[in-house]
């Protein structure tokens, strides 16, 4: 037997390692596109009496898990503002940074001389931690969902709603919406400004309100509508907030001013100097990477800036010529793409 003929040269034994190599590409494309939604796989700091190693392979095991996109401060630290946070000293490393975080940043980055005004707004709320309906979750499959008209008409409602935790933003509606939004609702991230006035219509019962404070007169607002306070407070808004706003006390909470703070200057990367701070979706996201073993977004991203006949959002009609803010858009886009380069799997439906 000519033993030649089975061996390949120098030149043709490189040619089908080069080939072998971009098929297994090819492949690896392959799958994070059926993939689909999947943006963000994020396993990361869970809660303290939820194990970890166990709780993982629960989630579904076809995704891998992966290291935390950002470090975190401490094992056992929350993303809701706490009254024992506001007076907690500790010498450890870790939380002198948090601390001098919460106390010398202004909001929405810390309390500098809003400490009393966010102690006596918690001192109205029963409860500071994480609902037990969340907590006891094994594998905490969530998504957030953005406003973008991007998500109209794509029917990805039953897709939101086989989460067991759904974020939503703002004063976004579901109601109308469901087959392209979902029902679910089970935080809603708001400030005053973005509060729904009837927020039973567009949310359960027992979904967790929880306010992104950007200035001490957003605690005003609070106090004064957990107290039915008479004469209202409405100069100091960009825009003027419900005058009523009904809520269940104890589904309220207030988002701990790090998470504002790692949403801008460690996801979006925002120059400190520049006096912007991240969008409500990115928040949202972070809080997401914070809480849940699974983060995926759908409906984010904004009609190119060129663009003024798409609507920017799915429940209404309002176009950029029309002259909305929306704040950070390119360094957003920016952010999701890294993700999606980094962790892999996107589909258009997801931003636009």
């Amino acid at each position: 037997m000519n033993l030649e003929g089975l061996l390949c040269s120098k030149s043709q034994c490189r040619f089908a390692w080069v080939f072998l190599k971009k098929l297994w590409k090819v492949l690896m494309l392959l799958l994070s596109v059926v993939l689909s939604v999947r943006v963000v796989q994020y396993c990361g700091r869970m809660m303290p009496d939820v194990p970890f190693e166990k709780d993982i392979n629960i989630c579904r095991k076809r995704f891998a898990w992966r290291k935390p996109i950002l470090g975190r401060f401490e094992p056992d630290w929350k993303p809701f503002l706490t009254s024992k946070e506001l007076f907690w000293q500790d010498d450890t490393p870790a939380r002198r940074q948090l601390n001098d975080l919460l106390h010398f940043h202004r909001l929405p980055f810390g309390l500098n001389s809003s400490v009393l005004h966010a102690f006596h707004t918690l001192q109205l709320l029963p409860q500071h931690g994480m609902p037990k309906s969340i907590e006891r979750l094994r594998c905490r499959r969530c998504v957030v969902v953005g406003n973008s008209n991007s998500i109209r008409g794509r029917g990805l409602g039953a897709v939101i709603d086989s989460h067991n935790i759904v974020i939503r933003l703002n004063n976004a509606p579901v109601k109308e919406h469901e087959e392209d939004v979902g029902e679910k609702t089970s935080i809603r991230l708001f400030f005053p400004e973005s509060a729904l006035p009837n927020p039973l219509d567009n949310n359960d019962s027992e979904t967790l309100m929880v306010l992104i404070a950007f200035k001490s007169l957003d605690f005003t607002w609070v106090k004064e509508m957990l107290l039915q306070t008479r004469n209202k407070t409405v100069e100091g808004f960009w825009r003027r907030p419900p005058s009523e706003w009904k809520w269940n006390a104890s589904h309220l909470r207030i988002l701990h001013p790090y998470v504002t703070y790692e949403a801008t200057y460690k996801l979006l990367q925002l120059k400190k100097t520049g006096g912007k701070y991240s969008t409500t979706g990115i928040i949202a996201l972070n809080l997401a990477l914070h809480i849940c073993h699974e983060v995926n977004i759908i409906g984010f991203g904004y009609p190119d800036k060129d663009d003024n006949t798409t609507p920017v959002h799915y429940y209404d009609t309002a176009h950029l010529s029309q002259g909305l803010v929306l704040g950070t858009g390119g360094p957003v886009r920016v952010l999701l793409e890294s993700f999606i380069f980094t962790y892999g799997s996107f589909h258009r439906m997801v931003t636009s």
